[in-house]
């Protein structure tokens, strides 16, 4: 009888542990998947090419870009990408709006395979983002304008957040590009 109780207990103590790392679980989506902080300066330096690495490392299906200019160092982060047969889609200035000295790095992406270049004159802020997470920031794709500059980086992990920012990209595209 006692031994029947105990494992009773047991079983009752386990499904309770359950239901809590359940409840921990909502309450961790519900608070967690937003995050607000600052890059740059001498203090953080290198948050937000820290974020933008990893986001770009983590990528499994396609990545994303909407920024104004892309320097060398992050051309060759989405090549790599791609080698890993990942499609990039990058959102940029025409190219006669891009700086005479990052010139040969857009020419070198849109001939890139698996890059694929759309011009959008009126990008003015610096987006990256694939399934599971994006990030917002000031700013260029360029790793030394990124370390120096302060920004405020929004960092979204939220699913309805994320198919938001999917709409809102595909509204950059052009028209026969738009899912």
């Amino acid at each position: 009888m006692i031994s029947d109780r105990i494992v009773e207990l047991r079983v009752q103590n386990k499904r309770l542990q359950q239901q809590i790392t359940n409840l921990e679980n909502k309450i961790l989506s519900l608070v967690g998947m937003v995050d607000i902080e600052s890059s740059g300066g001498a203090e953080k330096k290198n948050v937000l090419n820290d974020l933008l690495m990893n986001l770009i490392n983590s990528t499994q299906d396609q990545l994303n870009i909407v920024t104004p200019r892309i320097d060398s160092y992050y051309a060759k982060e989405l090549k790599r990408v791609v080698e890993r047969g990942i499609p990039v889609l990058l959102i940029t200035n025409d190219r006669s709006d891009i700086p005479k000295d990052d010139m040969p790095v857009y020419d070198d992406l849109k001939l890139t395979q698996g890059i694929s270049v759309i011009n959008n004159p009126n990008v003015k802020y610096l987006l990256v983002f694939n399934t599971e997470q994006a990030i917002y920031a000031g700013g260029s794709l360029d790793k030394e304008e990124l370390s120096k500059a302060i920004l405020i980086v929004t960092k979204i992990q939220e699913k309805t957040k994320l198919r938001m920012i999917a709409e809102i990209f595909s509204l950059m595209l052009p028209t026969f590009m738009r899912k």
